[in-house]
C-alpha cells in the first residue's frame, strides 16, 4: 500500500492482528467494540488479554463460541429491528 503525501510517497504497512483471548495467537478474523461482547465473553468463561482495550479481536475458533452466547444476548435488540 502507498500514499502520495505532497511529493513524497509514504508507505504503510498493514498490521495482522491476532485474537485478544488469553492464551491464544492466531490471527483475527472479527473485531468488536468491547463493551459489546463483554457479556458475551463472561457467559463462555473466555478471557481478554488486556481488559482495557476499546476493542476485542477473535479469531475463528474463538468466535464460533461466542457466537451462541452472542445471539442469546443480543435477541431482544435484533427483534426491535424484525429480524
Amino acid at each position: 500500500m502507498s500514499a502520495l503525501l505532497g511529493c513524497v510517497e509514504v508507505w504503510t504497512v498493514p498490521t495482522k492482528k491476532v485474537c485478544s483471548i488469553i492464551g491464544c495467537e492466531n490471527p483475527s478474523k472479527r473485531s468488536f467494540a468491547s463493551v459489546r461482547i463483554s457479556e458475551s465473553l463472561a457467559k463462555t468463561g473466555l478471557r481478554v488479554k488486556d481488559a482495557r482495550s476499546r476493542k476485542v479481536y477473535l479469531c475463528a475458533d474463538h468466535w464460533k463460541q461466542v457466537k451462541k452466547a452472542f445471539k442469546k444476548v443480543t435477541k431482544p435488540e435484533r427483534l426491535r429491528w424484525g429480524h
